[in-house]
């Protein structure tokens, strides 16, 4: 059944508490963007797929997530409720759409949460120089379980500590890769950058333009922190005109940053080994020794950064099951708030098992590909939806209006389709098994369950 927006007075009243203020809300944004995303995935972008061309691959994933930025924006002010693209979805397509989507979105934070607890634990034991395979293996399996218990307990006493804790930290990670920019820049040796575009191998996105275009479907995970931003419209203050703000300011200082840095990182060493879960602390200690006492800095603020980025994750993750089960498509418990903090308890707690277990049994390289592709799937939904509902509601109030619709956002389909199928064959067929997973529990528990509750509401 196809609804229309909420209104957003009645979408606040919710319980969930409305406490955030532009200035936290783009920090929630660069928070989760700055993160594994910067410290981990390019890493093996580079060495696999692009070269020292990661740098088109980032602008390309720019370009791809501005369109759809434009988009998010006009739907988070007009609908500021939990559940982003699922809620969005569902009232625009009806809920059968809106599950998938919001299937693809549990995909999309619980590989991403997965991803963040390796890279923490791939930093750690660079830092400590441990070399031992044995307690390598112990750490593997112990840090980013320990990282993913203090993420939860935090994420569990609310958004609002959530986000001050994470604005906190984003002032400390800006500073960090604006350090490393400025202090490794005099030691960029700019034969590391020829060829700027290494030849394709043969097989196609294995380097040469194919590459740069398999990478930019990659890294298109590091601007996560998007949806993150939507995630949490429902606990804005102002989400008419913040979010946008957010979403929007999270992206360019984002692209900026990641721009420069990997313009230094491949100019420190050669691409070919980034191939690894920590390349920025690789690149550092390959440089010369007059700046490897930059590599414990970046080591623990990597770490810092990762227990941030977990902690968003994590929030948003829940967010999303909160909302898919208050509308009858999840167990009800998913949907019940803690009395004094106001959090989802079981949601938050149930993401944080789930992640660890990712964590422990699945390669950071083939996470990142799930997780973006369900981001770029997430982002094809919202641009159908803003299409539509400019059709449908043209005079609905609109406090942020994406620029030349139908065109923006039929460019945005158009971008993340075409990264999307950028991506290697083995991620394709892993998403089809999540589908199809997803379209059994849907069939055989939600969609039942979602009329009944439907039913009762509608009962004098």
């Amino acid at each position: 059944m196809q609804q229309t927006p909420r209104d957003p007075a009645a979408a606040n009243s919710n319980t969930l508490r409305a406490t955030l203020s532009r200035l936290e809300l783009l920090c929630l944004g660069v928070g989760t963007i700055i993160g594994s995303g910067i410290f981990v995935i390019p890493g093996p972008a580079t060495a696999l797929f692009a070269g020292p061309a990661i740098v088109v691959s980032f602008l390309l994933a720019a370009l791809g997530c501005s369109l759809a930025g434009f988009c998010y924006a006009e739907l988070a002010s007009m609908c500021p409720e939990a559940g982003s693209a699922y809620a969005y979805t569902s009232r625009a397509f009806g809920r059968p759409l809106g599950w998938l989507i919001g299937w693809l979105l549990v995909l999309e934070y619980l590989f991403a949460a997965g991803i963040v607890a390796q890279a923490f634990g791939s930093y750690a034991a660079s830092l400590f120089d441990i070399h031992d395979d044995t307690i390598r293996a112990l750490l593997r399996v112990a840090l980013p379980t320990l990282a993913l218990i203090a993420a939860t307990t935090l994420a569990l006493r609310g958004i609002e500590i959530s986000a001050r804790v994470t604005a906190g930290i984003v002032v400390m990670k800006v500073g960090l890769i604006v350090l490393i920019i400025v202090v490794a820049a005099r030691f960029v040796n700019p034969g590391h950058w020829r060829p700027f575009l290494p030849a394709n191998t043969g097989s196609w996105g294995e380097f040469g333009w194919s590459g740069v275009l398999r990478a930019a479907g990659i890294v298109f995970y590091t601007y996560l922190g998007f949806d993150t931003v939507s995630v949490a419209a429902q606990e804005a203050r102002r989400p008419q005109r913040d979010v946008p703000f957010a979403l929007i300011g999270s992206l360019l200082i984002c692209t900026i940053l990641f721009i420069l840095l990997m313009l230094v990182v491949t100019g420190l060493v050669d691409y070919r080994v980034l191939n690894v879960a920590n390349p920025v602390s690789v690149a550092i200690r390959s440089a010369p020794a007059a700046i490897h006492w930059l590599a414990p800095l970046v080591e623990v603020g990597a770490m810092i950064a990762m227990l941030s980025v977990l902690l968003v994750v994590i929030v948003a993750h829940s967010r999303i099951l909160y909302a898919m089960a208050r509308d009858g498509l999840l167990p009800e418990p998913l949907a019940r708030l803690h009395p004094k903090w106001k959090t989802p308890v079981a949601s938050t707690v149930l993401t944080g098992l789930l992640s660890a277990v990712l964590a422990v049994s699945i390669p950071v390289g083939a996470l990142g590909q799930m997780v973006s592709i369900g981001v770029l799937c997430a982002f094809i939904a919202v641009a159908a939806v803003v299409i539509r509902w400019r059709r449908q509601f043209p005079d609905a109030p609109r406090a942020f209006r994406t620029p030349w619709v139908p065109a923006v956002p039929i460019a945005s389909m158009l971008v993340c389709t075409y990264l999307a199928a950028s991506l290697p064959a083995m991620t394709w067929v892993r998403f089809v098994v999540w589908l199809f997973f997803g379209i059994l529990i849907y069939h055989f528990y939600g969609a039942r369950r979602a009329v009944r509750l439907i039913a009762e509401q509608d009962r004098p």
